[in-house]
């Protein structure tokens, strides 16, 4: 009756798709059923833990000899473990390797006493293959898209210098402007290119960070003897996908210069002040000068600046309101705009993990 028993209980095991190996107290293997043995390439009945790593070829992650101790059959044997879910490999016999993951559990009887313990185990090497070759497939998209990237910032910088080479050799005032300011954009949206590389990212821009640099930029072109003061305050995170970080880098620089340029024509000096903030979703920028303050808009289309052109596309690529206060005292612009929650949690983990890398 137990001889029946038992080779009913092997022929159940041997149905099973993922492997058992079964030792008694001193964690010598007593019983096995099929699916280890095709798993391993060959028997395994008979073994100590001692010599588990050398009997069936084990071998850890790196490829170098497993230690015996370390196995996850050997630390339910030796220590009464419960060991769930470790990888290592196998060499079979014929030199192909085997990735298995397996949990192993020590068998208590009815007082406690550790009387065996039990290894299950699943072949996983289509499995690790696979993400293996997906994850170098994305290491190469990365090295890629970097160098797209990479590529655009330089021939954005050609197209800068190209605009400049004319500049001296032409006379007239208004076209030199024109090209001078044109250089200047190109030359915006070749630093928000520049910076996608300070956060190891392809695509994302941190405004917070490049938009003081290009304001400073601006202000130390047109202020003479420093008699423009800029401050930049900034508060939280700005982390734009790099097509709407270009867009608010080329509206805010716009206000910036059209401020060193009009809003302190007929005075000694002045100040600008610039306002990043973002807080949960909602975004504010704040371009504030303390000049003489702007004319009433012509209300002609055709009579609009690239500064309002501009402007006008930052409201409508980041869905932005924008708001235009003018007086005597100066003139306030408030740029606020949304960010979807799931682009507002992708730019907060970028930045823990720049933070991350830093500390």
């Amino acid at each position: 009756m137990l001889s029946s028993l038992e080779g009913f209980k092997s022929v159940v095991l041997d149905q099973l798709g993922e492997g058992v190996i079964v030792a008694d107290a001193d964690g010598r293997i007593v019983s096995v059923n099929r699916a280890a043995e095709e798993i391993h390439g060959r028997s395994l009945i008979g073994g100590a833990p001692g010599s588990y790593s050398d009997d069936y070829q084990l071998l850890t992650m790196d490829d170098a000899p497993h230690p015996p101790e370390e196995l996850p059959l050997a630390r339910a044997v030796l220590r009464g473990e419960d060991v769930v879910d470790a990888p290592w490999k196998i060499r079979r016999p014929d030199g192909t390797i085997v990735i298995a993951v397996g949990t192993a559990r020590p068998v208590r009887n009815a007082e406690g006493i550790q009387i065996g313990s039990v290894l299950t185990l699943r072949d996983e090497t289509s499995r690790v293959n696979a993400e293996q070759a997906l994850l170098q497939a994305l290491e190469m998209k990365e090295l890629l898209l970097f160098e797209v990237n990479h590529r655009v910032r330089n021939s954005l910088q050609i197209v800068a210098s190209l605009v400049a080479l004319p500049m001296k050799r032409i006379d007239d005032e208004i076209a030199r402007e024109t090209l001078s300011l044109t250089r200047q954009r190109i030359e915006v949206i070749t630093a928000a290119h520049r910076s996608l590389y300070e956060l190891g990212t392809h695509d994302h821009v941190d405004c917070a960070q490049l938009l003081p640099e290009l304001c400073s930029t601006v202000v130390q072109t047109y202020s003479v003897d420093d008699h423009i003061r800029l401050t930049c305050h900034t508060s939280g995170e700005i982390v734009l996908p790099v097509s709407k970080a270009v867009s608010v880098c080329l509206a805010v620089t716009e206000l910036v210069t059209n401020a060193c340029k009009y809003a302190f024509a007929t005075r000694d000096c002045g100040a600008i002040n610039v306002t990043l903030q973002s807080k949960g979703d909602a975004v504010r920028i704040e371009v504030e000068d303390d000049g003489v303050g702007m004319p009433a808009p012509d209300p002609s289309p055709k009579k609009s600046g690239i500064g309002t052109i501009l402007v006008d596309s930052l409201a409508q690529s980041v869905g932005a309101v924008v708001k235009v206060e003018t007086g005597a005292n100066g003139t306030k612009y408030v740029i606020t705009f949304n960010r979807p929650p799931a682009e507002r949690d992708f730019s907060s983990a970028l930045i823990a993990k720049r933070r991350s890398a830093a500390s």
